[in-house]
């Protein structure tokens, strides 16, 4: 009898060897196929507290056409665009196509998978038809997260809104010598579960750019970071100078930067 051999893989390995067998379920089915979404339960931003609209499965939709449970969520702000994301109905939800390109801002997709993680129960107990559509809008749950650990040092921190600066994402930046006792860095969150300053990824002001703290399940890509590690390198006196409150952030530092 042949002896069976003994495969030992780590979380991360294990991670993606679960992601790429749920890709090949999904393989056999159209992801963006327009009749299943008219199954769903559509949600505006006044029923979710969310930015964009999402399509929750409320009849029994991934028994029928034999897939995993998920929601979607709309791959832009105006009605009319008839792309969607999926996303796993999970405690760690994950999209579940990597080849998409997000219309949608970052902020918005990590309050979607906020949203799916504080109301899983709820989504799946809607999809089995165990609950009405009023129980459910009744008890949904729009995700309100206090900062409970740096707090001060997150408040003392300027956010730089990508609408300022042509980054796929908000960063906060040290404008008063708050990095004493670590390098200086700015922050920017990468992962939905990033809910406290102390998960928040870090960037070190260096040329070249270092990360701390990159979490593995992040949506970001590599053309995201790598345009923030430029906006860092093109910026990097001024950002510096504003670290040690040398320039002011509205006055000095915002009219001058180069953007992303």
């Amino acid at each position: 009898m042949e002896k069976k051999r003994v495969i030992r893989i780590n979380g991360p390995q294990l991670q993606k060897i679960v992601a790429e067998s749920v890709r090949n379920v999904l393989e056999q089915y159209q992801l963006y196929d327009v009749e299943e979404i008219m199954e769903y339960l559509w949600l505006r931003p006044l029923h979710t507290g969310l930015n964009v609209d999402i399509f929750v499965d409320d009849g029994g939709s991934y028994l029928r056409h034999r897939h995993q449970l998920l929601l979607f969520a709309r791959n832009g702000y105006d009605k009319s665009v008839s792309e969607f994301i999926p996303f796993s109905i999970s405690e760690k939800p994950v999209i579940l196509d990597e080849s998409i390109d997000y219309q949608i801002s970052y902020n918005d997709i990590f309050a979607v998978q906020d949203f799916i993680a504080v109301n899983k129960s709820l989504l799946e107990q809607l999809a089995d038809e165990e609950i009405s559509q009023v129980s459910f809008l009744q008890s949904i749950k729009v995700p309100s997260y206090v900062v409970t650990e740096g707090r001060v040092a997150l408040m003392e921190m300027a956010t730089l809104r990508m609408s300022d600066s042509n980054l796929p994402m908000d960063v906060w930046l040290d404008e008063g010598a708050t990095f004493q006792g670590h390098a200086p860095r700015l922050k920017f969150r990468a992962s939905n579960e990033q809910r406290t300053t102390r998960e928040f990824s870090s960037m070190l002001l260096t040329d070249p750019p270092t990360i701390e703290n990159m979490p593995s399940n992040s949506p970001l890509k590599k053309k995201d970071i790598d345009a923030l590690k430029k906006f860092v390198v093109d910026n990097l006196e001024k950002l510096l100078q504003l670290a040690n409150g040398e320039i002011d952030y509205v006055t000095d530092f915002l009219p001058n930067i180069k953007k992303g």
